[in-house]
């Protein structure tokens, strides 16, 4: 497949990167703090399930997202049998995420990712990073010393479009000068990745890590592994 292609995109967190604590990290400490204990092995199936039900809500995210994280939450919640105050749980919860996801050393790389990007850049690919982000992503790449393995970087609130709008995917072929059909992006949401770059021509691969997504009609991947199997 990669003798065929003249460009490789990846999204960012989720695919690349990860935070750490995790959003199950800092939803099990909320839930404690609110008095009550729950299995983690079912707290982290609640979120694959809130993951899976909101792909679709997720990619239609415009500005506010306090109704779609409140819904998410309630999933969860009702999935883990927990009578907690949504929005007082909702609003304290944001908050831990929101602290956690500013502190540019909470975000760790995959395992995968550096021998991914490594082996890349061995080969003749331009290769870009579209994600849905603000300039914390830059930071983050500075950090992990991954800024050297890019070509194109955009970032949407740089550029006033967001995933799965296919203006950011043809805005990144642009900066590479490579024709959507000689071009591949790996991203971890079907609606908002996979059906975004392909909406832009694109071959698309969905990296579903948790096997969040087990019905996926799309060509899938459990580790960017996979990928460098292909070169």
């Amino acid at each position: 497949m990669t003798e065929e292609l003249d460009a490789l995109f990846f999204d960012a967190g989720g695919v690349l990167w990860d935070l750490k604590p995790s959003v199950g990290d800092l939803f099990e400490a909320e839930i404690s703090a609110r008095g009550h204990d729950v299995s983690r092995s079912d707290l982290d199936a609640a979120l694959l399930e809130a993951d899976r039900l909101m792909d679709e809500r997720f990619a239609a995210i415009g500005g506010d997202e306090t109704e779609f994280w409140e819904e998410y939450d309630r999933i969860v919640l009702d999935r883990l049998g927990v009578g907690i105050d949504r929005g007082g749980f909702a609003t304290a919860l944001r908050e831990r995420i929101k602290a956690a996801a500013d502190r540019v050393e909470n975000w760790v790389p995959f395992p995968d990712a550096v021998p991914t990007l490594q082996a890349v850049r061995r080969r003749d690919f331009k290769v870009g990073l579209i994600s849905n982000a603000t300039e914390l992503a830059r930071r983050v790449l500075k950090n992990l010393d991954m800024e050297r393995y890019f070509d194109i970087v955009v970032i949407s609130d740089e550029v006033g479009v967001r995933k799965p709008d296919p203006r950011i995917f043809r805005l990144a072929l642009g900066h590479a000068r490579a024709a959507p059909s000689r071009a591949l992006y790996i991203g971890d949401k079907p609606a908002t990745d996979v059906r975004g770059a392909m909406g832009a021509g694109m071959t698309a691969v969905l990296i579903d890590r948790h096997c969040t997504f087990p019905d996926s009609q799309f060509i899938t991947i459990r580790s960017l592994d996979e990928i460098r199997r292909l070169m």
